[in-house]
């Protein structure tokens, strides 16, 4: 019996009741008479083997039998695709079970047509089909064959996954990703990896992956990775199927604190060798450098390393120029797309706040552009200058001095104490009025120009207040110079005394000062004395007073104003004061000092004024008596 009910079960319905028929005539079980003539039990007992054989054909809600291999999980990394997304194609290892036929089914592998040929029906195409509609393609080809066969397919092995890269990638093109460990799907962010990382021009919040869902449809998913690095959402990374297609589209806008975090990433650059790039403005050398990459670190990769930086290409060309603009350097970066993207860096607020993020990561083909500074600002050169960033000078700069200077003219001046690898920063402008024996009485400090050739061809005017140096320490007035500037120093049109006297005092004045000390000295005559110096060391540079005839208790002061004028007054004399404006003022350049005579010595002079025609007189009385 059992063996009848498997032959129906593997027969076609038109036959079926064929089979039923002859068992019921040709049993044993019944006598010759049951036969002929027992149409009711016949009836009974057909409609009882019906019965059973349709309890025995396949019916969906049935368990399956065992299987020998355990059907492929299709485990997820986060990612947002399900299970049944996965479609079939060339490479891939399935077991299809046909519930109750054992000897139909088994394991298979999609060929190179997309199609698994199978007993009875044969080739069956797969391509594209996901494992549900596969199952439903098989079982209407068993349908022929079999009444409502129940077919099941799993997947076994994958195929490898082999997908398409475009856009912002290093190495655009087909890459083929093998199963990882625990036989999971390679995700995007490894895909990326394998293709070199995305370029910094690289829009990774609208990363597209194309896949195709079935013939004729495809389905574009757009992710944003920038959620994965910034939060952890691994749902964003998703899994990929073989045939995807990834493009990374160019960022309209790019950051440069983006641009870093991405070098910084899994999924940015990784350099195995130098990149070549272009240096052009306010570099002390500007041109073409190759520029190695950073250390490796941590990045896993044997040989590879981290892009070059902003400031390793700045100090590789010699340093920024004291006219550079660090709050606008530009980086012209080439697309795949063709167009260029610029990327501005603001070094300024990386040499003030230490944002790293302003230091660019470079890549291949980057051209750093160093505008010239627009506005005067001093305190932003002041800043570049103690920087490491500032150009390194190793011998004199020549420079121009013009105006109220006492010695103009063109001068080589030395930088300040060279450091251990024999480079320095660049003189100042202090440094260099210096160098032309300071300045006259008559400049005007407050607007001294320094006039400079940038690279581009421009001239570029930076005005120094050096009377704001004097009157509150501002350091940044005092001006880094640098190869070919003239320094113009005009004369003021207006000078305040108490500024004249401030100037006197000042280190930017001359090293010495000349003064004249005419009257009742011992060595009268013009003498060299350091700035500052007092009245009373000053008559002593002189000899002192001439002893008998000198008025020792008060001397007249003649001074010759910036502005043309003359002043004379009277200081009495205390040998044994300091410094007093009042009666021991210190002195400055070109001022005279006159010692009068004593009233003892004026009387006498006056006698012997009168008195002198009286002695010719009797200096010729006494010769006559001699000729006699």
């Amino acid at each position: 019996m059992h063996q009848f009910l498997r032959d129906c079960a593997s027969v076609s319905a038109r036959n079926r009741f064929t089979a039923i028929n002859t068992f019921y005539m040709n049993s044993t079980e019944l006598t010759n008479s049951q036969k002929l003539h027992g149409s009711f039990q016949y009836s009974i007992f057909y409609l009882t083997l019906l019965a059973f054989v349709i309890a025995a054909m396949p019916t969906p809600g049935m368990a399956q039998q065992p299987k020998k291999n355990a059907p492929f999980k299709l485990a997820q990394s986060g990612g947002v695709l399900r299970e049944s997304a996965y479609t079939l194609g060339a490479g891939d290892r399935v077991r299809i079970d046909v519930f109750n036929v054992p000897e139909y089914s088994g394991e298979y592998q999609v060929l190179v047509d997309g199609t698994i040929n199978l007993p009875i029906i044969g080739g069956v195409t797969v391509q594209g089909r996901s494992l549900q509609t596969a199952s439903t393609a098989i079982s209407n080809q068993f349908a022929r064959y079999l009444k409502r066969p129940l077919v099941t397919v799993s997947l076994l092995a994958p195929r490898p996954v082999k997908i398409a890269l475009s856009g912002e990638v290093n190495r655009a093109g087909s890459v083929v990703i093998p199963f990882g460990e625990g036989r999971q799907f390679p995700t995007l962010s490894q895909a990326i990896q394998l293709a070199g990382g995305t370029t910094q021009a690289g829009n990774i919040r609208q990363v597209q992956v194309r896949r195709r869902i079935s013939p004729g449809r495809q389905q574009v998913i757009t992710t944003n990775l920038w959620d994965v690095l910034e939060n952890g959402n691994l749902a964003q990374d998703i899994t990929l199927r073989d045939g995807d297609t990834i493009f990374i589209p160019t960022v309209a806008a790019v950051s440069a604190s983006d641009s870093r975090q991405i070098a910084n990433s899994n999924l940015g650059t990784q350099v195995t060798g130098p990149i070549r790039i272009a240096m052009v403005g306010e570099v002390s050398r500007p041109g073409t450098y190759s520029v190695q990459p950073q250390s490796a670190g941590g990045s896993g990769q044997a040989g590879a390393g981290r892009p070059a930086t902003l400031t390793q290409a700045i100090l590789l060309a010699g340093g920024l120029t004291p006219s550079a603009g660090i709050s606008q350097i530009q980086i012209r970066r080439p697309t795949r797309s063709g167009s260029d993207r610029v990327l501005v860096a603001n070094l300024l607020q990386l040499l003030q706040q230490g944002d790293i993020g302003q230091d660019v990561m470079l890549q291949e083909g980057d051209t750093v552009l160093v505008p010239t500074r627009t506005d005067n600002n001093p305190a932003e050169a002041s800043i570049l200058a103690a920087s490491t960033l500032a150009t390194q000078v190793t011998g004199p700069l020549k420079v121009a001095l013009v105006g109220e200077v006492n010695r103009p003219g063109t001068y080589a001046v030395k930088p300040e104490a060279a450091g251990p690898n024999g480079t320095s920063t660049p003189p100042t402008l202090t440094q260099a009025i210096q160098g032309a024996g300071g300045i006259k009485p008559t400049a005007n400090i407050r607007a001294v120009e320094i006039r400079r050739n940038s690279r581009n061809g421009s001239g570029q005017v930076i005005t120094a207040n050096l009377w704001q140096l004097l009157q509150s320490g501002d350091f940044s007035q005092d001006l880094l110079l640098q190869e070919g500037d003239t320094i113009v120093v005009p004369t003021a049109a207006n000078l305040d005394p108490r500024e004249a006297e401030a100037l006197a005092q000042s280190t930017f004045s001359p090293d010495k000062i000349r003064v004249s000390i005419v009257g009742e000295v011992k060595q009268p005559g013009a003498v060299e004395l350091p700035p500052n110096t007092p009245l009373t060391l000053a008559l002593q540079a002189a000899g002192g007073f001439n002893n008998g005839r000198a008025r020792t208790n008060r001397v007249d002061l003649v001074r010759l104003n910036p502005d043309g004028t003359v002043t004379k007054r009277t200081i009495g004399v205390d040998l044994s004061r300091g410094i007093d404006q009042q009666n021991n003022p210190a002195l400055r350049n070109n001022d005279v000092i006159v010692v009068n005579r004593s009233n003892l010595a004026t009387i006498g002079d006056t006698v012997g004024t009168v008195l002198n025609p009286l002695g010719s007189i009797f200096s010729l009385f006494n010769f006559l008596r001699i000729l006699r």
